[in-house]
């Protein structure tokens, strides 16, 4: 890299296309295992909703399948229509 310019402050704020974070660290997806059936539950957005709380910029939804069949637990969120106003909160 030959660019000089000072590199951001993990604490500053970044832009992500039309959505400003309020800073640069964002938790990974993992899997909570808080969506019995696939489908996006209170449980799960109140778990991101602390993460949130907690100071960090971005949030990522939990590990998802795309397909019922690619699912690997019974608590994997998977991306069908039914699943979209859950993923919308």
């Amino acid at each position: 890299m030959t660019d000089s310019a000072p590199m951001p402050s993990l604490f500053a704020p970044a832009e992500l296309g039309p959505i400003t974070l309020r800073n640069r660290t964002i938790k990974a997806a993992t899997f909570e295992g808080r969506s019995p059936g696939g489908l996006v539950t209170d449980d799960l957005v109140e778990f991101h909703r602390r993460i949130a709380a907690g100071g960090v910029g971005m949030t990522t939804v939990a590990y998802l399948a795309v397909a019922p069949d690619g699912r690997t637990d019974d608590g994997c969120v998977v991306l069908v229509p039914s699943a979209v106003a859950g993923l919308r909160r």
